[in-house]
């Protein structure tokens, strides 16, 4: 475990020893307050829901940026191979980069605290949605954290693997949009969709259906990464 932890600090550091941590990280609040800017003044609504859900749309544009460098950075100054030659396994790599990137948007998070804090001075709203739907944006984060490590996994390219991350999670959020009726097919969509499982952890709803789901798809891109790793190692 402690290479793990070892690589997650390293990788968290790296965030705010950066620019583009910065930028990523002031990029969320500034969109994050508008949106909840809107809620409140334009459209009159005390409570969070919109909010959780207008949020994600961001995370397809800013999270992309944190994962990109995770494993494509390393690959194109070679640092990759001192990393896979020190007393550390493929999956201790890929561990302990998820987490320090998860870690990074957890911080960004609770940053955002302040606007709940914000409605229960104003009012008397229920406070129910407001910790679900965090754990819930905690789970969707870290999914699309772990597809664009995976992502990350397969190129030297940041470039690339920014774009092939930012698409790969808009298909996988319209799904939701495709999924909209009755038949089988459609309703495959939308369990697939990853923005469907948040919904009620909005609502103030914890449903371990949906814990599974995002956890399932954290573990299935997390090994796929883990292999992805360790193909590259032996070309």
């Amino acid at each position: 475990m402690r290479p793990v932890l070892t690589i997650a600090q390293r990788e968290l550091r790296s965030y705010f020893g950066s620019p583009m941590g910065w930028v990523v990280m002031a990029a969320f609040m500034a969109f994050a307050g508008y949106f909840f800017w809107a809620a409140i003044a334009l459209a009159g609504i005390g409570e969070m829901r919109m909010w959780f859900s207008n949020t994600t749309i961001i995370l397809i544009i800013l999270l992309p940026a944190l994962t990109m460098r995770l494993i494509a950075e390393e690959r194109a100054r070679g640092t990759i191979e001192v990393l896979m030659t020190s007393p550390v396994t493929d999956t201790q790599a890929v561990l302990g980069k998820f987490l320090g990137a998860f870690a990074f948007y957890a911080v960004m998070l609770l940053l955002t605290i302040q606007f709940p804090v914000t409605l229960a001075r104003l009012g008397t709203p229920d406070r129910g949605p407001f910790f679900s739907g965090y754990l819930g944006m905690l789970l969707f984060g870290g999914t699309f954290l772990a597809v664009g490590l995976f992502i990350s996994t397969t190129t030297k390219s940041q470039v690339v693997a920014y774009v092939g991350a930012m698409f790969v999670l808009l298909f996988l959020w319209l799904l939701s949009w495709a999924g909209m009726g009755e038949a089988w097919w459609q309703k495959l969509l939308q369990y697939i969709s990853i923005p469907t499982h948040l919904d009620e952890f909005a609502k103030g709803l914890i449903d371990t259906r949906d814990i599974f789901y995002y956890v399932s798809f954290i573990g299935g891109m997390l090994f796929l990464s883990v292999r992805a790793l360790a193909a590259w190692k032996w070309r």
